[in-house]
């Protein structure tokens, strides 16, 4: 019995271990800058634009203002259920993430041991989107200013990250967190190494912002912006 103890103590020591060894490496990849990808310098002209970041203790969404060109370029969301053509949508919100994670566990209280295993040992990935109003007076919402072309490059990256491999992306039946929103399949493998937020530090360094170089965890993606890209976080 004894020993039964001593090995349970001892995994979970290393469990423990990891988890800040983990951590501590996230916050130092914080530190490190990474600029914007070469093209995105080199494009930035016109105006300047707006979007947010939705933020949780393990994720970040990124929420694109809605016009007549976003919900033409996303029409088949339509298709799925996502209310794109309703007169209150103010904003289109994509994430990307593990399949089995992202799509059985809407909040943390949902967690399982089952999905987080397969998240950190590898998923295949999935694109999530739901329709917004308002998100500006969200406390978990970070608004980004993004430099000229930025916002044309951001969404050219999201679409990216659908799977068009017959086409059209592909709505995954049943799979959805209420009335307005889907998942699709995505394109990328998700892993420990390169989580969902690591996906929206890309994203932003394609739209032509600084960030930290290795941002797993939300905090150590907000604190690279801070840090490298402190004009262009106008609020939080």
């Amino acid at each position: 019995m004894r020993s039964v103890v001593k090995a349970i103590l001892q995994s979970i020591g290393v469990i423990a271990i990891t988890v800040v060894l983990y951590l501590s490496a996230a916050m130092i990849g914080a530190l490190i800058p990474a600029p914007p990808v070469g093209s995105a310098v080199a494009a930035q002209s016109g105006e300047p634009s707006e979007i947010y970041l939705i933020t949780s203790l393990l994720h970040a969404d990124i929420a694109i203002p809605v016009d007549d060109a976003l919900r033409e370029r996303f029409a088949f969301l339509d298709a799925a259920g996502v209310p794109i053509h309703h007169p209150g949508l103010k904003y289109l919100i994509f994430g990307w993430g593990s399949r089995e994670f992202y799509i059985k566990t809407p909040r943390l209280s949902d967690m399982r041991p089952v999905t987080a295993f397969r998240a950190i040992t590898g998923d295949v990935s999935v694109m999530h989107v739901y329709a917004a109003g308002d998100v500006s007076g969200l406390e978990s919402s970070l608004k980004v200013q993004l430099p000229g072309g930025g916002l044309e490059r951001l969404i050219a990256f999201i679409e990216s990250g659908f799977d068009k491999s017959t086409g059209t992306p592909s709505p995954i039946a049943g799979a959805s967190y209420g009335m307005s929103d889907a998942f699709y399949e995505g394109n990328g493998r998700f892993d420990i190494m390169r989580p969902c937020n690591i996906w929206v530090g890309e994203a932003l360094r394609e739209a032509g912002i600084a960030t930290g170089a290795w941002t797993p965890i939300t905090g150590a993606l907000k604190l690279g912006l801070r840090l490298h890209s402190p004009k262009a976080m106008v609020q939080e």
